[in-house]
């Protein structure tokens, strides 16, 4: 943990310095909470001025940045991901994880933001040039999130629509397809137990999911009617454990995935 402490630091002051294309940033993630371990990764978001950056000279300043630091430090290799706006950095052998993501909107830090559960602005606040990133987190704090009813009823109803085209996409011998979508359905599946089970914090992308070999996908043709029986019959079970919640869209579910069974021909 002392070297991604040691990167932070640097980034900090290499943000404050960077007044032409960088208005704020915050910390987020296990760090932003002050639970960062020697394995976590950093991730900050940036809000920059677009019209300033080119994003090969900020990887290269970047770069440049850690040259001259201990060898764990420097940054041995670069991905952007335009579509994620995201800048990834790996530094030394170990290859330490560093996530840049570089915003041009307030709007954009809300979905990290939030998801990291941060409440200490004072810890997670870099660099705030005009206080406009302190304003904005302290307002939408303020806001309700992740309503569990809510949340239950938008998993029920994509876990829905995931199977039938599990389904299709084997009714159609697409074996990767199959394989996908079916991975895709598994992580709606284990996101629901993990709310029913009375947790909220990580529903995104719950940590320490124990799935059962049986849920595994497959790109076996042969082996995928038992499969795609077996999502059915756990995300029934999972019904089963809805109480006074939803109790018409739960019936709904059940008689859809009855219909998809008989349509299927799986007993």
């Amino acid at each position: 943990m002392e070297q991604q402490e040691k990167i932070i630091k640097l980034l900090t002051e290499f943000f404050h310095r960077d007044t032409k294309r960088i208005q704020g940033a915050i910390l987020i993630g296990s760090f932003g909470r002050g639970e960062g371990s020697p394995a976590s990764d950093i991730d900050i978001e940036l809000l920059i001025i677009e019209d300033k950056l080119d994003i090969d000279e900020f990887t290269n300043d970047v770069i440049q940045l850690f040259n001259h630091t201990e060898e764990s430090l420097v940054v041995k290799h670069t991905i952007w991901l335009a579509n994620q706006r995201k800048l990834a950095l790996y530094h030394g052998s170990q290859l330490i994880l560093t996530e840049l993501y570089l915003y041009t909107q307030l709007s954009q830090f809300d979905k990290y933001f939030l998801s990291s559960r941060l409440t200490d602005l004072r810890k997670c606040i870099l660099v705030d040039r005009q206080d406009l990133i302190r304003q904005h987190l302290e307002y939408i704090l303020t806001l309700p999130y992740d309503n569990r009813n809510d949340l239950i009823r938008e998993l029920i109803t994509n876990i829905l629509f995931q199977l039938e085209s599990t389904s299709s996409a084997r009714r159609r011998n697409d074996a990767y397809k199959f394989y996908f979508i079916s991975n895709i359905t598994l992580h709606a599946l284990v996101r629901l137990v993990y709310v029913l089970d009375g947790k909220m914090e990580y529903n995104y992308n719950p940590p320490q999911s124990i799935v059962n070999s049986d849920l595994s996908s497959t790109m076996n043709l042969d082996k995928s009617e038992l499969h795609l029986k077996n999502l059915i019959n756990f995300f029934l079970a999972q019904l089963d454990r809805i109480k006074n919640v939803e109790t018409v869209l739960v019936k709904k579910a059940r008689d859809f995935c009855q219909d998809l069974l008989k349509r299927d021909s799986i007993s």
